[in-house]
Formats: structure tokens, C-alpha cells, sequence
């Protein structure tokens, strides 16, 4: 045999060896992958009810959720929203009747409490602070009403996302900083879901799609998992958020004249105005001033102007809630107002939202 065959054999069953050592290592990937999905379906569960708001389709709607304990799931606020005859369907198929124990509409979670069943499995949440770009991310639920259907992508990054003006659902979801993004695959009833890790813990609750499909050119959103973690805990304790509430209600400055905002000798449009003034809130107590409107609802008189919390600067209403909802009820925050051609600091003091 000539030198060169005896090489070129060489290479060739050095080649093959590498082939046989990656087959491995992606079966091991696989196999790891498959267990962890495994475990994690018995707690993955579909919720249905009767829609009882106006305009709603006929027959059920329907969601994801999944067991944190014996007896309560997690899912998402407008999962859950305006529905009769609440039922979880487990994974095996076999269906129970629930009830909502508890809501939190500002980061758009709900626990649910089901009667007659005991978990077949818990989900645990990561402990770590941070998703991170590129980590392994796995999707539970129930797409379209199939029950124990899987997607698989990455966590594309995180960041502020606009729920009034992406989906219009008024003020649920207004009081997340942040969400996490991925490319996993989320359909319609995926919400209300979990978002895993490689480990099998949990990192987020699917919230929504951001353009289309997710996957196919749109991006699924999720609820961070410390985020529904402190949720949690605080209406298990209490029945309410314990996040911070001003107790105004806001109004962008892009929504209003542009000539009214100069002559009040504001030279940008970004900050939220003091529409009203709620009674007995920490916004009154503070001396928050609200604007004045004929009997007409026309402004007459801009409201305190907020430009910053805590000295962080803020461009509309959305941001001044989130800043806002960082702090726990009893705390202090300097909130910076425009008020009669000046800016003037005012201390208030937050308490849970009503």
C-alpha cells in the first residue's frame, strides 16, 4: 500500500471516528432534551371556560397553565379574563374544575386553584436572576387547543415591551420592565405556558406573540421568572400585588397640543401629565396636581407634568408606571414635575395598587 493510500485511509477512519464521537455527543443532547420535556409535561396543563364578555365567539376559549404546587397553577391574567365554567385539563386528559384564587393584571399573571386533583408534577423556577441571549429555550402548552405540544428555540434578548399599543389590552401587562423574547414557536393557546431552560426549569410564562407566529418571523413574549416569582408569593400572602402605585391617572404628553405643551414652556413632548388625581392615593397625598377640563372634557389647565423618576428620566405614562411599579409599597420616590413654568422635586410614598 502506498504512502498516500495508507494516509488517505487514515483520514478517512479518523473522519468516520469524529462522525461516530458527534452522533454521540447529539444523541446524549437528545436524549437529555427529551427526558427534561418528559418530566415536565405532567404539570403542563390546558384551561378552558365559556367566554362571558360581549362580542366574544361562541363555545370555549382555552390556554396554558402548569403546577407550581399541589393544588394552584399559574397561568396568564387575560388567559383567564371574563370566563365561566373554568376547567384544567391534565396532561393524561383527565379534566377538573378550577377557580381563580388570585390576579395580578399589571404583569398579567393569575393563579388558579383546582378543585378534586392533585399535581402529577411541579415546575420549579430558575433561580437565576437573568435569561441569557442564546440559552436554550423550551415551550409547553397548548397551541390551538392540542394538549402536551413542544417548541424549541433560544431566548433572543430581552427589553421593554408597549402592551397598550402592540395588543391594546389597556393596562394589563403595563407594569412588566421587561420581557424576554424568543424564537420558539408560540401559537394561539400557548399563553399562560411555560418557558424552560435546558434544565427543565422554568424561566418565564408565555405572554403573546410580538408580529407573527414565533418562528416565522415573529417573536414569542414571556413574563421573566423572578417577576412572576414575587407575584406569586405576594397574592398567595396578601390576595393583591405588593408592587408600588401612584394612583393617577396619566396621560402622554405626545397625546396632547404641541402648542399648549410650548406655551407652558415645555420644549419636548416626552413625560406623562397628571390627568386626575385619585382620592386617598399616594399621588394625593404627595399634592399631585391634576389638570383641568371644561365640562366637555377639553383641557384647560396642564396637570403636573412628570419628567423623571428618581431621577431617571421618562418618556411617557408606560414608563413612569414601570419605574414606579420597581418599588414596593412604604417607599419613597422622587418623582421630577413641570408645574407653572419650573421644575420642582415631590416625595411620595407608595402603597399597593387598589
Amino acid at each position: 500500500m502506498s504512502s498516500v493510500a495508507r494516509r488517505s485511509r487514515a483520514i478517512g477512519v479518523a473522519l468516520l471516528l469524529l462522525a461516530s464521537a458527534a452522533a454521540q455527543v447529539a444523541s446524549a443532547d437528545e436524549a437529555a432534551r427529551v427526558k427534561v420535556i418528559k418530566d415536565a409535561l405532567p404539570a403542563v396543563v390546558k384551561i378552558h371556560g365559556t367566554p362571558t364578555y360581549a362580542g366574544a365567539e361562541q363555545g370555549a376559549v382555552w390556554g396554558s397553565g402548569f403546577f407550581y404546587a399541589a393544588d394552584r397553577i399559574v397561568t396568564n391574567y387575560h388567559v383567564v379574563d371574563g370566563l365561566k365554567g373554568l376547567t384544567v385539563t391534565l396532561n393524561d386528559g383527565r379534566s377538573y374544575p378550577a377557580e381563580v384564587f388570585a390576579v395580578d393584571r399589571g404583569i398579567d399573571i393569575a393563579v388558579v386553584k383546582v378543585h378534586g386533583a392533585t399535581a402529577p408534577a411541579t415546575l420549579k423556577f430558575s433561580p437565576s436572576a437573568e435569561a441569557q441571549p442564546g440559552q436554550t429555550a423550551i415551550v409547553l402548552g397548548s397551541p390551538f387547543g392540542k394538549r402536551n405540544l413542544v417548541s424549541m428555540g433560544i431566548i433572543s434578548g430581552s427589553g421593554p415591551f408597549d402592551y397598550a399599543s402592540q395588543l391594546g389590552e389597556g393596562e394589563v401587562g403595563v407594569e412588566i420592565p421587561e420581557v424576554l423574547y424568543t424564537d420558539a414557536r408560540v401559537e394561539p393557546g400557548n399563553s399562560g405556558g411555560p418557558l424552560l431552560n435546558a434544565q427543565g426549569r422554568v424561566i418565564g410564562v408565555i405572554d403573546a406573540v410580538l408580529g407573527g407566529a414565533s418562528g416565522i418571523g415573529g417573536l414569542g413574549i414571556a413574563v421573566p421568572a423572578p417577576l412572576v416569582v414575587e407575584s406569586i408569593h405576594d397574592l398567595e400572602e396578601f390576595g393583591v400585588p405588593q408592587r408600588g402605585w401612584l394612583g393617577a391617572v396619566l396621560v402622554n404628553l405626545g397625546e396632547l397640543d404641541p402648542l399648549t405643551l410650548r406655551l407652558a414652556g415645555l420644549k419636548s413632548a416626552q413625560g406623562a401629565m397628571v390627568d386626575k388625581v385619585l382620592p386617598a392615593s399616594p399621588a394625593e397625598a404627595a399634592g399631585l396636581k391634576g389638570a383641568k377640563r371644561d365640562r366637555y372634557g377639553k383641557l384647560v389647565e396642564l396637570g403636573d407634568v412628570i419628567v423623571a423618576v428618581n431621577g431617571k428620566a421618562v418618556k411617557n405614562r408606560f414608563d413612569v408606571i414601570r419605574e414606579i411599579a420597581r418599588h414596593r409599597p412604604g417607599e419613597d420616590v422622587k418623582l421630577t414635575i413641570w408645574r407653572n413654568g419650573k421644575k420642582v422635586e415631590v416625595v411620595v410614598r407608595l402603597t399597593a395598587r387598589r
